[in-house]
């Protein structure tokens, strides 16, 4: 696609990007919102795995994208994706975590190029906007595969990861059509916290952790009710894609102007460590023979503990750090 000049939010290369996103994580909630009721005993080891693999590419992807360009780093990633998820079905269950591993490393790289690309691509004006409504198609995208997870476990023969693949190349097909204007390397560090972690925001970062984590073991209770309930049972998980433009105009208030990137990518990244976390913890529950709490307890106790959290603490830190 040529490049856009007209000075306004929603240019052509945005509009793609922001359906590159919505696909990309579509594909991978697909398989993650539902693991723990797929398959429980394996799914305690596959998102600690993924995670790593999160964690183990971000302080990389820098100087990636400075060497090898922003858009090579997308498609690679999200081929990387789409070659892993096929691979996953005929794979040993031994090697799961390992794949896991390079599907985490791919979705870092992938969500972190996608996010640098959305922003290089948009006029200065209006970049805050772009990146609100990048972040919303991404987490509605998310809700949106696991909404598409929780029906296949229930009516199709189709493997799920099969299905996750083709929106990854369905992805991939349409990043290749953006724009990216060409910039010259600038020699950045092997390895470094920019676009990976902003340090003035562990706060918020801890926030959000707390509170998407109630979502995580919410989400495994709204999956158990589709069966009766249909897609209104999912509904309460919109609430992130709507809470999460808000939550990144905070974290980019936080940042200064070449911290943008660092920003949105420190927000993504503590989100999902909290889901995962949380799907994490109700895979472990379902495998035990006895607790000593419910479930509902703690997602409760989590979501109070992550709302006096943002009024006693964080919203206070906020409004003194904010440097926008």
């Amino acid at each position: 696609m040529k490049k856009n000049n007209t000075d306004r939010l929603l240019t052509g290369g945005l509009g793609l990007m922001c359906i590159v996103n919505f696909l990309l994580y579509a594909s991978v909630f697909l398989l993650l919102g539902t693991l723990p009721m797929a398959m429980p005993d394996r799914a305690i080891y596959i998102f600690p795995a993924f995670l790593a693999g999160e964690v183990l590419a971000g302080p990389f992807h820098a100087y990636l994208a400075d060497t090898f360009r922003r858009k090579h780093v997308l498609l690679f990633a999200l081929a990387g994706l789409a070659l892993s998820m096929t691979l996953s079905s005929y794979v040993p269950g031994t090697t799961y975590e390992w794949m896991a591993l390079i599907q985490g490393v791919c979705f870092a790289l992938a969500t972190g190029a996608g996010t640098t690309i959305s922003i290089d691509i948009t006029p200065s004006g209006h970049r805050t906007g772009s990146n609100m409504l990048f972040s919303l198609c991404g987490r509605l995208g998310m809700v949106i595969g696991w909404i598409g997870g929780a029906w296949s476990v229930f009516n199709s023969s189709l493997p799920l990861s099969h299905l996750a693949s083709i929106l990854n190349v369905a992805a991939l097909l349409l990043a290749s059509l953006v724009y990216v204007p060409f910039r010259a390397p600038i020699g950045l560090k092997l390895c470094s916290l920019d676009r990976f972690l902003l340090p003035v925001a562990w706060l918020p970062a801890l926030n959000v952790c707390i509170g998407s984590y109630a979502f995580g073991l919410l989400g495994i209770y709204l999956v158990a009710l589709f069966m009766g309930y249909g897609i209104v049972s999912m509904l309460p998980l919109l609430v992130i894609p709507i809470l999460t433009p808000l939550m990144i105009k905070g974290f980019i208030k936080l940042s200064h102007h070449c911290q943008r990137a660092t920003s949105n990518m420190t927000f993504n990244l503590w989100m999902d460590i909290g889901l995962l976390a949380g799907l994490w913890s109700m895979s472990f529950f379902n495998i035990q023979e006895e607790m000593f709490f419910s479930e509902g307890t703690l997602l409760f106790s989590t979501l109070i503990a992550s709302v006096l959290l943002f009024m006693g603490a964080t919203y206070p830190y906020y409004k003194k750090k904010r440097v926008r």
